[in-house]
C-alpha cells in the first residue's frame, strides 16, 4: 500500500525590506554630516 505524505503549505518567510540598507547608510551620512558642522561650529567660534 503506497503511503501518502501530507502536503505542507510552503513556509512564508517575514521578508525584509529591500529598503532597509540604503536607509541605514542615509542615517549615517546624516549623523556624520551634523557631527562635522557641529565641530564646523564649535571651531568658529572660539577664535
Amino acid at each position: 500500500m503506497a503511503k501518502f505524505k501530507p502536503s505542507r503549505a510552503k513556509s512564508s518567510r517575514p521578508v525584509a525590506p529591500k529598503a532597509g540598507l540604503p536607509c541605514v547608510i542615509l542615517i549615517l551620512i546624516g549623523m556624520v554630516l551634523v557631527v562635522l558642522f557641529m565641530f564646523w561650529v564649535l571651531k568658529n567660534s572660539a577664535g
